[in-house]
């Protein structure tokens, strides 16, 4: 099925841990839920009204999966940015001769994963760069002469 795409950003809560998802050890991936539940002040009343929760199923590859995994826990206030995308798919039908069913869906692939710094505070750790290889070290001095010579 085609699908469509939508940049978007969204604040909330996390619902549970991270879910991360790994195969072989190579690519990662990590999914979570995020919660937001809109207020608003109702003139009437002279009050905050809270409306129903939107839950929004969240996913993210590679090393933002990873830094999500290890830094994020259920509860806690965050930004998304990402796409909205189509993962729409059709169910056979459960009944013989059945018409197969569509199941709409859509989830939130995360470019940007951060915490909501109104709603808390944060240390951070910077990510380590992967050191150079045996071969590439051996080629900076040669490098360096030529361009100081």
């Amino acid at each position: 099925m085609s699908g469509f795409e939508i940049p978007v950003t969204i604040t909330g809560h996390l619902g549970q841990d991270p879910k991360f998802y790994s195969k072989d050890g190579s690519a990662s991936a990590v999914r979570v839920s995020v919660a937001f539940t809109p207020r608003e002040f109702d003139r009437r009343r002279g009050d905050w009204v809270q409306r129903p929760t939107v839950w929004h199923d969240v996913v993210a590859f590679g090393q933002l999966a990873d830094n999500v995994h290890a830094s994020l826990r259920k509860g806690d206030p965050v930004i998304v940015v990402g796409k909205l995308r189509d993962n729409s798919y059709t169910r056979e039908s459960r009944q013989e001769g059945g018409e197969d069913i569509l199941v709409r869906r859509t989830d939130l692939r995360a470019d940007y994963v951060g915490l909501d710094l109104n709603r808390a505070t944060v240390a951070v750790t910077k990510n380590r760069r992967p050191e150079p290889q045996a071969d590439e070290q051996a080629d900076q001095p040669a490098q360096e002469a030529q361009t100081t010579g």
